[in-house]
C-alpha cells in the first residue's frame, strides 16, 4: 500500500468478496475489508471510533473515484477494525452499478480524513459481476432470482429468448415453435404447438358427411317442346334425401359442395306416346352429343349416367332435347329422378 505523509497508517489484513447466499434472502454483494489502525509511532489506535473513507476507482489509481462512501467503526484493543465496502454511507456514485471486471479497479482508503493509500483490487472482487446477473448455485442447481427476461444474442421478449438453435444430447436442433396447423413445412427443426398438432390430427381423422342426393318428380308436363330444341328439365319437386343440402330446390340444380369425382344419373319417364318424336336427355356438363341414346317418343324411359370431375360451386342440371325438327310436343311424365354421389 502507498503510504501518505500523515499521523496514521493502516496495516492491511485481508480483502475479499462476501458471497453469502441462502434461499431466504438475496446475495449481498459487499467486499469484506479488515485492517489495523495505528498512529505515527506504530502503536495501535485502541478501542476508539474512527472514520474510514473508501473510494473506488477504475482504470488508474490517480483518477477521480467512481464511488465514495464513509464508515464509522470502533477499533479493538489491538486496533483491528472491520467493514463492508458497499455498505457504508454513500458520498457519491452507485455501488450496485460499478463496472467490475471490465478494467482494473483500485481502492483508496482514508483514515480520519487523511488518505492512507491505494491498492489495486485483484481477481476475487470481480465475482460481483456474477452477482449482478443474479445467478447463484444451490446444490447441484444453478438458479436465478431475475424477475425479467433472459436473452441469448438478442433483446429478449420472453422469459428465455434465444437467437439460434436449441440442442439436446440426441436428435436434431430446433429453431422454431411452430403454430402451423397443417404441418405443411415438413420441418425437422420446428416444434409444433399443442394446438397445431391437435388441429392437424382432428382434420386428418374427421369423418366428413358424404355427398349423396336424390330428387324426383311424381308427375310433370313438359309443354312447348318445339322440334329441334333443348330445354332444362326442372321437374324435380321432391327431395328424397340430400346429405349435404347441395340440391337447390328453387333452381332445381345440384350445386357441388366440394371438388372431386362424382357419379350422376338422371331418368325421365313419360306416360304418353309421341310416336313421331325422338328424345334425348343430357347433363349440361356433357360437351359431346353421344352420351345418351336417342329414343322414340313412344318409349317409356330415357336415362343418362356417368362419372364426372366437378369443382366446388359448379351447378349441374339435366337437359331434354326434341330431335324431331318439325314436331312440337308435350310430354306427360311420371316417376322420374335425378341422383348422384361423390366417389372421392
Amino acid at each position: 500500500m502507498k503510504k501518505a505523509p500523515n499521523n496514521y497508517y493502516i496495516t492491511f489484513i485481508f480483502l475479499l468478496i462476501s458471497l453469502v447466499a441462502s434461499t431466504q434472502s438475496a446475495q449481498k454483494n459487499f467486499i469484506n475489508y479488515q485492517g489495523v489502525a495505528k498512529n505515527a509511532s506504530g502503536e495501535p489506535i485502541s478501542e476508539q471510533p474512527i472514520n474510514i473513507q473508501v473510494a473506488i476507482k477504475f482504470g488508474a489509481p490517480d483518477i477521480t473515484a467512481s464511488y465514495v462512501e464513509n464508515h464509522t467503526v470502533n477499533t479493538s484493543s489491538s486496533g483491528i477494525f472491520s467493514l463492508l465496502i458497499g455498505n457504508g454511507t454513500v458520498v457519491t456514485g452507485d455501488f450496485d452499478n460499478l463496472p467490475w471486471g471490465g478494467i482494473a479497479s483500485y481502492v483508496t482508503i482514508s483514515l480520519n480524513g487523511s488518505e492512507i493509500g491505494t491498492n489495486e483490487l485483484m481477481a476475487v472482487p470481480y465475482a460481483i459481476t456474477s452477482g449482478d446477473n443474479r445467478w447463484f448455485s444451490n446444490g447441484d442447481d444453478i438458479e436465478t432470482i431475475n424477475t425479467g427476461n433472459v436473452g441469448i444474442d438478442r433483446s429478449p421478449t420472453a422469459k428465455l429468448d434465444v437467437n439460434g438453435d436449441l440442442k439436446l444430447e440426441n436428435g436434431t436442433s430446433a429453431n422454431e415453435i411452430s403454430t402451423d396447423e397443417t404441418l405443411g413445412g415438413n420441418s425437422n427443426t420446428a416444434i409444433p404447438t399443442e394446438r397445431a398438432v391437435k388441429t392437424y390430427v382432428d382434420n386428418a381423422t374427421a369423418i366428413t358427411t358424404p355427398v349423396v342426393f336424390k330428387v324426383r318428380g311424381n308427375g310433370f308436363a313438359v309443354k312447348d317442346l318445339d322440334g329441334g330444341t333443348t330445354i332444362e328439365t326442372d321437374i324435380w319437386d321432391i327431395r328424397t334425401y340430400d346429405t349435404r343440402n347441395a340440391f337447390n330446390t328453387t333452381t332445381k340444380r345440384f350445386v357441388v359442395p366440394e371438388s372431386g369425382y362424382y357419379y350422376l344419373q338422371a331418368v325421365v319417364r313419360q306416360s304418353n306416346n309421341v310416336t313421331d318424336a325422338f328424345f334425348r336427355i343430357q347433363f349440361n356438363i356433357d360437351t359431346g352429343t353421344d352420351f345418351t341414346q336417342i329414343v322414340d317418343g313412344d318409349d317409356v324411359k330415357i336415362n343418362v349416367s356417368g362419372i364426372y370431375f366437378l369443382t366446388v360451386g359448379q351447378e349441374v342440371y339435366v337437359n331434354l332435347r326434341n330431335f324431331s325438327p318439325a314436331i312440337d310436343v308435350r310430354i306427360d311424365g311420371t316417376g322420374s329422378w335425378f341422383e348422384g354421389y361423390k366417389i372421392n
